[in-house]
C-alpha cells in the first residue's frame, strides 16, 4: 500500500476561479495514483473541508486520489450559495472540469448524496462511480421520518460534544467521538470559515425540497445505472435504515453496506474499515 504524499490535517487549501467564483479545495493522492479517476467528495449539511474526517480521508488517500473542495459561497468558496440540488450538482461538475477531470467517482456524505444522485442523473458521462454515505432518496412516501429532535440539533450554532454525538454516533459511542473530535481538530492550520447562517438557510431549503419530493429525484433514480454503493448505520437519526433500503430498491446496480450499532457518519465511527470497502468497491465493482 503507498501513502499519500499528503495529509488531511496537512494538506494546502487550493483555489480555482471559474466565472465570477472561486472554488476552495485540497487533494491527496498516493504516488501510484496518476491514472485513477479521482473521487470528488460532497459534503454535509454546514460541513466544510476541516469536517472531513482525517482518519478517514488518510485512509482512502493512501489508494486513491481524494479531491475535496467547498461549493460556491461554503467555506472559503466565493460566490453565491446554491438553492437547489441540481445547482450544486452543477457546480460539483464545473469544478471537476476546472481542475481538468472529465470522469470523476463521487462520494456523498448525507446532503452531499443528494448532489451525488443528482450529478449521476444529470451528468452520466462525467460520474464513474457512486459512494452514498448516510444519507437516502427524496420524495418517496413510504421514507420513515427522522427523530423528533435531530433537525433542531444540527441548527445549533455550534456542536456541543453531545451534539455531534448523537447526529454522528450511535448511542454508547462516546470513544468513537472524542476520536473524531480529536482528528479533526489535528489541522491547526489553515482553517476554514464556518458556513454562514445565510448559506444554512439555503441548504435547509434545498434539503426540504428533496427530502420532500419537490425537486423530482427520486422518480429518476431508475435512470441510474452507475454502480453506487450505499453505506450505512442501523442507528442513523436521520435516515432509518429502511430509507436506505429504499434507495436500494431503485438502483439496479447498488449494493447496501450496514454497519451495527453505528450512527448517521459510519466512516467517522469506523474510518479504517469504511475506507477498506470503499476501495473494494472501487477496484472491483
Amino acid at each position: 500500500m503507498t501513502n499519500s504524499t499528503e495529509q488531511a490535517a496537512t494538506a494546502p487549501t487550493k483555489y480555482v476561479d471559474v466565472g465570477s467564483a472561486r472554488y476552495a479545495y485540497r487533494e491527496l493522492r498516493p504516488d501510484n495514483a496518476n491514472d485513477q479517476t479521482p473521487i470528488l467528495f460532497c459534503h454535509r449539511f454546514r460541513g466544510t473541508l476541516d469536517d472531513w474526517d482525517p482518519g478517514f480521508v488518510d485512509e482512502l488517500a493512501k489508494t486513491r486520489h481524494v479531491i475535496l473542495f467547498s461549493d460556491r459561497g461554503v467555506g472559503s468558496s466565493t460566490g453565491d450559495a446554491a438553492t437547489s440540488v441540481d445547482e450544486k450538482a452543477r457546480n460539483a461538475a464545473e469544478f471537476a472540469r476546472a481542475i481538468g477531470y472529465s470522469k470523476v467517482d463521487v462520494l456523498g456524505f448525507s446532503m452531499g448524496c443528494f448532489v451525488c444522485q443528482a450529478l449521476a442523473i444529470n451528468e452520466p458521462d462525467l460520474v464513474r462511480k457512486v459512494i452514498n454515505i448516510g444519507s437516502g432518496g427524496g420524495g418517496n412516501a413510504e421514507t420513515a421520518p427522522p427523530t423528533d429532535i435531530v433537525f433542531g440539533i444540527a441548527l445549533h450554532p455550534e456542536y456541543t460534544f453531545e451534539d455531534i454525538r448523537y447526529l454522528f454516533f450511535a448511542e454508547g459511542r462516546e470513544e468513537e467521538t472524542q476520536a473524531y473530535i480529536d482528528r479533526r481538530a489535528s489541522r491547526t492550520t489553515d482553517r476554514e470559515p464556518l458556513v454562514t447562517p445565510a448559506v444554512i438557510e439555503k441548504m435547509v431549503g434545498l434539503i426540504g425540497d428533496f427530502m420532500e419530493g419537490r425537486s423530482g429525484h427520486y422518480a429518476k433514480l431508475k435512470h441510474v445505472k452507475h454502480p453506487v454503493l450505499i453505506v450505512t448505520g442501523d442507528r442513523d437519526p436521520f435516515f432509518p435504515l429502511k430509507n436506505m433500503w429504499l434507495l436500494y430498491r431503485e438502483l439496479e446496480n447498488s449494493q447496501l453496506l450496514c454497519f451495527p450499532n453505528s450512527g448517521h457518519g459510519p466512516h467517522q465511527q469506523h474510518p479504517v474499515e469504511v475506507a477498506e470497502r470503499i476501495e473494494y468497491f472501487l477496484s472491483n465493482s
